[in-house]
């Protein structure tokens, strides 16, 4: 099952089918969102209520991705306000960004071979899965 869902400007998606858990899910696109400036600092992150509930995910879920985003010092909670983008994140150059890509690619693609999948099979796979992206992006 795959679930995707956009959350006022921020899209979190969640997928059963990768083997990550849900909160590794979510703490890696935060802090995605976070390194490429796409959140802000000061920004402020959906209650830990709100994001388990437009996830259909548990509290604990939630809290789990918040907690090690904050221990890495993304975010900051205010007690009584929230949880909000850390104001002293150093966003992610182009070059670190392009990196990051190439090694979660890279990961996906050894992996593909690992299973036995050929090389032609994975460039369709691959041609396939950003034809659908291209897709919910419009």
């Amino acid at each position: 099952m795959y679930t995707h869902q956009h959350m006022a400007g921020l899209p979190i998606s969640l997928s059963e089918a990768s083997g990550v858990p849900f909160y590794r899910q979510i703490l890696d696109q935060i802090a995605g969102l976070v390194r490429t400036g796409q959140l802000p600092a000061g920004e402020q992150l959906p209650s830990f209520r709100d994001l388990a509930s437009d996830l259909t995910v548990s509290l604990i879920t939630v809290r789990r991705a918040y907690a090690e985003l904050q221990t890495a010092g993304l975010v900051v909670r205010k007690q009584g306000q929230g949880t909000f983008v850390a104001p002293s994140v150093r966003k992610a150059s182009k070059a670190d960004i392009k990196k990051r890509a190439r090694q979660a690619i890279a990961a996906g693609l050894r992996e593909a071979r690992q299973l036995g999948v050929a090389v032609p099979e994975i460039e369709a796979l691959t041609r396939a899965l950003l034809a659908e992206m291209e897709q919910d992006n419009d």
